[in-house]
């Protein structure tokens, strides 16, 4: 264990600390559990963040049976040095209606001075940060989200998800920006309203770290006036997920293979956000790992990762279980855009190693280290590229998928 992380050794002794013996029976059982995660990290996006996660998990009297507990109740107060900040609150109910219903209700605020914006499409090299006028990539935005899920089993591993988005936005748009000269739909800012239905198949052996199965999703959303939306637009998503033990289910290979598409009038703020039941942005730590949040963003968007979960070790601290994975793993997309006349294959991503830790089977935290292949111009002419690896670091909870 020399060589874990310094946050890992913190939040054992904090969630262990905050962990809560049962108020009924045998203390074995555990109703209630928490955990309380200090945030202190770095990424390339944002500066060096700091904050804290705080859970609770009802288990119920009995256990939570099949379900990894039967609530989760989280909040999240976050903020970095780069004027990014993202506060939340989340609500899991996996186990409704005898295990039949499952809902969840994520809240949030949002808000970044220097989110990134570097154009629409897959070809969009940039101009090598030392040569970019200030914030010329850049653009303000605060936001407040709330995204609902309910998932309702109709028989085996078959369910129905139906979902809603609510999204504000305030846009900050900077004089001799990118974005200022480029004016996408969305400038003005207002309020996303968007409706989903979906079809999931779960056939996964254990939800935080499967081992085999899969997850597989084909979803569609609307979004227009009716549902108080200041922008009509229509997307939809395919997502595939696989799990197989190479020889032992300490050894486990993971993969992602999601193909979205969005249409109509898309503000350029969402076009990064993916369809489905589980939020998904390009770039930083969920998907295209390596690059960062909004670096590339279009119509159509293909998306895939690989990774192969080593579980190194599994010790009791108290009465905290806790497994410990390192994790190598490759991430990308290609973006389509019509009329661009890009036809290459020419994906974007990178490739990196991960660390993980998982708490009692419910809960994960994973620091991520990844090297993304970048697209610089030499000449303000996009004709001519260089290419060059560049850092990307993410602390995260739960695993990208």
């Amino acid at each position: 264990m020399i060589g874990w992380p310094w946050w890992a050794w913190l939040w054992c002794a904090v969630s262990f600390a905050a962990e809560q013996p049962s108020t009924t029976a045998a203390a074995e059982t555990r109703t209630v559990q928490t955990a309380i995660v200090p945030l202190v990290n770095f990424t390339t996006d944002r500066g060096l963040g700091y904050g804290g996660y705080g859970a609770v998990f009802y288990m119920g009297p009995d256990g939570p049976g099949d379900a990894p507990y039967r609530m989760q109740l989280g909040t999240q107060w976050y903020r970095t040095t780069g004027g990014y900040q993202d506060h939340k609150l989340v609500l899991d109910l996996p186990t409704l209606a005898d295990g039949l219903v499952r809902a969840e209700l994520h809240l949030g605020w949002e808000r970044w001075d220097d989110a990134h914006y570097f154009g629409q499409g897959n070809r969009l090299p940039r101009l090598r940060p030392s040569e970019t006028p200030h914030r010329f990539y850049a653009f303000g935005i605060d936001s407040v989200r709330s995204a609902a899920t309910v998932q309702v089993n109709v028989g085996g591993n078959w369910s129905i998800a139906v979902g809603h988005l609510a999204r504000t936005a305030t846009i900050a748009v900077y004089p001799g920006s990118l974005l200022d000269g480029e004016r996408p739909v969305g400038l003005e800012g207002g309020l996303l309203s968007q409706g989903s239905v979906g079809v999931v198949h779960d056939s996964r052996d254990h939800e935080a770290a499967p081992t085999s199965g899969g997850w597989s999703e084909i979803s569609l959303r609307v979004a227009g006036t009716a549902l108080g939306s200041r922008w009509a637009m229509w997307g939809g998503n395919l997502t595939d997920r696989r799990y197989w033990s190479l020889g032992s289910p300490r050894l486990v290979l993971a993969s992602r293979q999601a193909v979205d598409v969005q249409r109509g009038d898309v503000p350029f703020f969402h076009q990064i956000v993916m369809g489905g039941s589980r939020w998904v942005d390009i770039g930083g730590p969920l998907a295209m790992r390596g690059l960062p949040i909004g670096r590339y963003r279009g119509e159509w968007t293909i998306y895939a990762d690989a990774e192969l979960r080593w579980e190194a070790s599994g010790f009791q601290i108290g009465r905290g279980h806790y497994r410990l994975f390192f994790v190598p793993f490759v991430s990308g997309a290609r973006i389509v855009e019509p009329g661009e006349g890009d036809n290459a294959f020419r994906p974007h991503g990178g490739m990196g190693l991960g660390t993980r830790l998982l708490f009692n089977d419910v809960f994960q935290a994973r620091l991520d280290v990844a090297m993304g292949r970048e697209e610089y111009r030499t000449d303000r002419a996009k004709a001519a590229v260089e290419r060059a690896w560049i850092p990307g670091v993410y602390l995260a909870f739960n695993a990208p998928y």
